[in-house]
């Protein structure tokens, strides 16, 4: 979505009735509350053990309710991937345009690891997708739903066609792979406290060209 339309969205929210507003901060809540539901029931009984109805049940509503937000257990566990994407996005967009891509990329990044829940949530959905790879397709499928946005937004700073120009969608997902080695390696066991040292680590890679990849 082009910027100039995002901020269009936002003025009209903004200039909604106060009531429209509430049953919109609502609906958010009511889908944050089921996509916790569904993450944290995952990690404690273990995926293939959770349901709907529990979902539904742990969130206090009803599985019809469940049905309004999501079609299934796995696009409520793998909601966060989404919803990382669309805040980096909004990062993305109250950084100055005048800083160099690279580096809006790399603050927007170091803002998610210091974010201190939602990363932790982003770990935990690792962790799930991990020990169950036949959610690997549906994080993919989610993940590529959200990207399109933040792909076209890197397209206008650099005044590049997303669809035509490389640049857009390989700066995308460069820091795509960043952000997945950092969560990647928390989950297998780092210190969550390195995850700004590990993003900067990264970036400076990147920016060197990957360095020696020669065999250790």
């Amino acid at each position: 979505m082009p910027r100039h339309t995002i901020f269009c969205t936002v003025a009209l929210i903004a200039g909604m009735p106060p009531d429209v507003g509430l049953r919109e901060r609502k609906k958010n809540e009511t889908r944050a509350a089921l996509s916790r539901a569904a993450l944290e029931l995952a990690l404690r009984d273990g995926y293939d053990a959770v349901t709907v109805d529990a979902i539904a049940e742990a969130a206090n509503v009803s599985t019809r309710t469940f049905r309004n937000y999501f079609s299934s257990k796995e696009d409520a566990v793998l909601a966060l991937l989404g919803d990382v994407v669309d805040r980096q996005t909004q990062s993305l967009l109250e950084r100055d345009e005048d800083e160099p891509i690279l580096d809006s990329l790399e603050a927007c990044a170091l803002e998610l690891v210091a974010s201190g829940e939602d990363f932790n949530r982003a770990v935990s959905v690792t962790r799930v997708i991990t020990e169950h790879p036949a959610l690997v397709a549906h994080a993919a499928a989610a993940h590529h739903r959200a990207s399109e946005q933040m792909i076209v937004e890197i397209g206008r700073r650099l005044g590049a066609d997303p669809n035509t120009a490389i640049q857009p969608r390989l700066l995308y997902h460069a820091t795509r792979g960043v952000l997945a080695t950092v969560v990647e390696l928390v989950a297998a066991g780092k210190p969550p406290g390195l995850g700004a040292q590990l993003v900067k680590q990264c970036f400076g890679s990147l920016r060197s060209g990957l360095g020696d990849t020669h065999p250790q």
